[in-house]
């Protein structure tokens, strides 16, 4: 069960493809598909499945809503005569525009065996992942396009550009943005020797290098560099690129250059952002609008970069980033800076690699803890490409392939409720209360049953607390026995389930009704909950009881506005 396209836009049709496998002909078949937005039934269909039919196809419009995005559930349910036999569902959103909600994936494998084959978008588009990093996919740093069809990147692979294209092409016809790799300063020796005034220099007057492989170059308007690498960005878009992943390594900070023979201390944190600029406003010159994301290393520097003109705010996550309260700190520390401007972290999952030596399962296990943590503080994470393939590190051609149809069908279901209940999880109109409502003196909401915190501690449930026009919103992240809240190492178990969670809290708006949806329990059906009113001391207080929490629970109460 999975829509045709990534994303749709308004006016759109959608379509939902079911398939099948049919193993008797005994019995008569029915498919019926139901539309959800959130709790409220939108659509309802349904179709014979005769034999020998292997798929079937739901199409459908959606009225146009001033809504920017709008997140939908889908169930399909199939009947053998009149007997529901089996259930999946899937979900699908509509937004103006890709930025909006950036699910963001990658690609690295451009060989000759990748020629014609579409499975890797296929399986992207199960994941609703609706823009895609080609990672490494250039001939060099500084020379993007290669003279030949056939060649070798910078660290040896034979790769072919037409299969670049021919990706390029895929990711379109899933209604996926097609994003470079580009690194803003990076250039090969041969072209280092040919420019040494164009690069950037220790204090000791040596030349900044990356693994004495690529070599660092001077972005100020002063140097050649600016608008060299420019017009190969222009060239990558041109080519069939939608935009430019703008690459940094963090380093340097600051550096010496000698541009026109004089020296000169460059503070790259000044000089990023006019080179974002400078790039959108050179490509829409020439006539096209590109997709623009820059790397902020470590969340450096964000302050400059995230009001630049790029359109969402990405930041790589590495140490002393490293428990799950930093992970939320980063994602609502950018909302500041940049607040109609979503958050994507490339989080990389290092237990999923060979030299981490840990059994699998305990990466399956930090993985669903990241990415619970990400995506119920706002963000979204780049962690999923190639076909089932999981990022465990900065160089994309080594991520790790998960072949487990239980934990990939778990992705698939996290990735689906990020998409049914986008509206809850990413409109900017959303406001944070965690620190102001729970916890110390914050009486607004009281909860029972375990040991809460509205800070990500371990042996503990986390409470965040939300809120957006008529809406509240409660997460509940478990790490209720476990004893490390470190997102990049393995976990031996999962959390323990909690049972019977007493919420007690004090809305002043009329509530109209209260559900409990979650990615690990029933594929995220919202679930309606029962409540009563309860004495306060500040009035009254509504009362209800969350039946089960596994690793990640989201509760919204629907309020008059």
């Amino acid at each position: 069960m999975y829509p045709s396209k990534s994303q749709y836009r308004p006016g759109e049709k959608v379509e939902i493809i079911a398939t099948f496998e049919v193993t008797d002909d005994l019995g008569n078949y029915t498919v019926s598909c139901t539309v959800l937005n959130f709790h409220d039934i939108l659509y309802k269909t349904e179709k014979e499945l005769k034999l020998h039919d292997e798929k079937v196809v739901f199409e459908f419009n959606i009225e146009k809503n001033e809504k920017e995005m709008m997140g939908f559930g889908v169930e399909v349910d199939l009947y053998r005569n009149n007997e529901k036999i089996n259930s999946l569902s899937t979900s699908f959103d509509i937004t103006e525009s890709w930025k909006l909600a950036p699910r963001y994936g990658f690609l690295s494998d451009f060989f000759d065996r990748d020629k014609n084959d579409d499975k890797d978008l296929v399986q992207l588009n199960k994941y609703h992942i609706n823009v895609v990093q080609f990672y490494d996919w250039m001939y060099r740093h500084h020379e993007l396009l290669p003279p030949t069809n056939s060649f070798a990147d910078p660290l040896g692979r034979n790769l072919l550009i037409d299969v670049v294209k021919q990706k390029i092409n895929y990711a379109h016809k899933f209604g996926m943005t097609a994003i470079a790799y580009g690194a803003v300063y990076g250039c090969e020796k041969e072209f280092y020797d040919k420019h040494k005034d164009w690069a950037l220099y220790k204090n000791d007057g040596t030349v900044f290098d990356l693994i004495n492989l690529i070599y660092i170059m001077d972005i100020s308007k002063e140097s050649g560099w600016h608008d060299h690498i420019i017009s190969e960005f222009l060239k990558a878009i041109k080519f069939g690129f939608d935009g430019i992943h703008m690459d940094q390594y963090g380093f340097p900070k600051e550096a010496l250059s000698i541009a026109g023979g004089v020296k000169k201390i460059r503070r790259l944190r000044n000089e990023f952002p006019v080179l974002i600029n400078d790039t959108m406003e050179y490509i829409e010159k020439n006539g096209y609008k590109p997709a623009l994301i820059f790397n902020a290393v470590n969340n450096w520097p964000i302050d400059t970069v995230a009001s630049a003109k790029q359109d969402v705010v990405y930041i790589e996550v590495w140490p002393p980033n490293d428990t799950y309260q930093d992970l939320y700190n980063l994602i609502t520390n950018a909302k500041k800076y940049a607040p109609d401007k979503q958050v994507i972290l490339a989080a990389y999952m290092e237990p999923f690699s060979k030299r981490s030596n840990v059994p699998v399962e305990y990466a399956e296990n930090a993985t669903i803890m990241t990415m619970a943590t990400i995506f119920a503080s706002g963000g979204f994470h780049l962690l999923l490409g190639e076909l089932n393939g999981i990022l465990t590190e900065a160089y994309y051609p080594n991520y790790t392939m998960i072949d487990n149809e239980r934990f990939v069908r778990e992705l698939r279901n996290y990735y689906d409720f990020i998409v049914r209940y986008e509206e809850l999880l990413y409109d900017f109109n959303i406001v944070d209360n965690t620190m102001t409502h729970t916890g110390g003196i914050n009486g607004e909401y009281v909860f029972k049953g375990t040991k809460f915190s509205p800070k990500a501690e371990k042996d503990s449930v986390w409470t965040l607390i939300k809120e957006k026009p008529g809406y509240k919103i409660i997460h509940f992240i478990n790490f209720t026995g476990l004893e490390s809240t470190k997102w990049n190492e393995g976990k031996e178990k999962r959390s323990k389930i909690i049972n019977n969670i007493e919420v007690i809290a004090l809305v002043v708006e009329n509530v109209k009704s209260i559900y409990l949806a979650s990615p690990d329990i029933d594929s995220g059906k919202p679930k309606k909950l029962d409540y009563e009113y309860v004495p306060h001391e500040h009035g009254k207080a509504i009362r209800f009881v969350i039946p089960q929490l596994r690793v990640w629970d989201m509760v919204y109460i629907v309020c008059e506005s």
